[in-house]
C-alpha cells in the first residue's frame, strides 16, 4: 500500500513537471519579438548558401463559371498556361530564373547578379512580369537584412510593425506589417517560417481585390525548411500553384554559363538590362 502511494506521488510530480514544461515552452514560443529580434531569428534559420531548384507551375481560371452562370467551386486548370522553372540562387548575390514551357523551351529569362539586372520574354505570345516569376520565399528568407527588406517591399510590406494574429480557426501567428493596409505577412511563431503573404490589388473607384500567397507542406532539406507547395489566390480563388519537384544545394553556381546566356539575350528588343544600384 505504501509502495503504491509513493508511486502515485512520483507520477503526480512527473505529470506536474510535464504541465509546467509545456506551458513554459508555449510561453517561450509566443514571447513578443521586435523587428530586430525577428530579423535575427530569420537570419539564423537560413542555412542554404547556394541552391538549384526546379518547380512546376499550374495556372487556373479562378473565375470560371459553371453552366448556371455561378463561379465554379473548384478552379479550372489551364494546362496550356502552365510552365516550369529552374532557379539558381546564391544568397545575397545571385538570382537567376529560367522559365520554360513543358518541352523545355525558354520562355523568360531573369538574371540578377550583384548590380546587373536583366529580364526578357522570349515568346511574344507569352510574356511574364517579374512578379510572376520571383521565388518569394527564397528572397524573404535571405540572411541579409537589406535583401529581406527589399523582398518585403516588393509585396507591399513596408511597416515594421510586429504583433500576434489570431486567425478565424483560432491559430496564432506572428504578423509582420500593417493589418489595416492589407499588406502583411503571417509567420509560424515557433519556426519563423512564412505561412502567407497578403496584399491588395487596387481597382478603379477605390475598390480592391485581396491577394494572398500561401506557403504549405513544409519539409526540411540540408537543415533548411522550405515549402513544397506555394498557392496564389485572388479574391479567395486559386489562380496559380507552384510545386517544388527537385532541389539541391551546390558548392558553386555555373555562373559562366548563366552569364553567357544573359549576354546573348541582352540585345533582344523586349529585353531590359540595367544597373540597379538599389539591389
Amino acid at each position: 500500500m505504501k509502495r503504491g502511494y509513493l508511486l502515485l506521488r512520483r507520477l503526480s510530480k512527473i505529470f506536474l513537471f510535464g504541465i509546467i514544461f509545456n506551458f513554459a515552452t508555449a510561453a517561450n514560443a509566443y514571447f513578443p519579438l521586435n523587428w530586430d529580434d525577428l530579423m535575427f531569428q530569420m537570419e539564423k534559420r537560413m542555412s542554404w548558401r547556394r541552391v538549384r531548384m526546379q518547380t512546376v507551375v499550374q495556372v487556373f481560371d479562378a473565375f470560371a463559371k459553371n453552366a448556371d452562370g455561378d463561379f465554379s467551386e473548384r478552379p479550372v486548370e489551364l494546362p496550356a498556361r502552365g510552365f516550369k522553372q529552374v532557379i539558381h540562387w546564391k544568397d545575397g548575390e545571385v538570382l537567376i530564373v529560367e522559365t520554360q514551357d513543358d518541352a523545355g523551351q525558354l520562355l523568360h529569362y531573369y538574371y540578377e547578379y550583384n548590380q546587373d539586372l536583366l529580364a526578357v520574354s522570349l515568346n511574344k505570345n507569352r510574356t511574364f512580369e517579374t512578379a510572376d516569376i520571383l521565388p518569394r520565399q527564397l528572397r524573404i528568407r535571405s540572411r541579409y537584412g537589406n535583401k529581406r527588406r527589399r523582398a518585403l517591399k516588393e509585396v507591399g510590406i513596408i511597416s515594421q510593425e510586429l504583433a500576434y494574429h489570431l486567425r478565424a480557426d483560432n491559430h496564432v501567428f506572428l504578423r509582420l506589417g500593417d493589418l489595416e493596409s492589407g499588406h502583411y505577412a503571417l509567420l509560424n511563431p515557433k519556426t519563423f517560417d512564412l505561412v502567407s503573404l497578403h496584399n491588395r490589388l487596387w481597382l478603379a473607384g477605390g475598390t480592391w481585390l485581396e491577394t494572398k500567397i500561401v506557403f504549405k507542406n513544409y519539409t526540411t532539406y540540408r537543415w533548411q525548411t522550405y515549402p513544397i507547395i506555394t498557392e496564389y489566390f485572388l479574391d479567395g480563388r486559386l489562380f496559380k500553384r507552384t510545386t517544388v519537384k527537385k532541389i539541391r544545394t551546390l558548392s558553386r553556381l555555373p555562373m559562366k554559363k548563366l552569364q553567357e546566356q544573359a549576354w546573348k539575350l541582352r540585345n533582344l528588343e523586349n529585353a531590359t538590362l540595367q544597373n540597379n544600384y538599389a539591389l
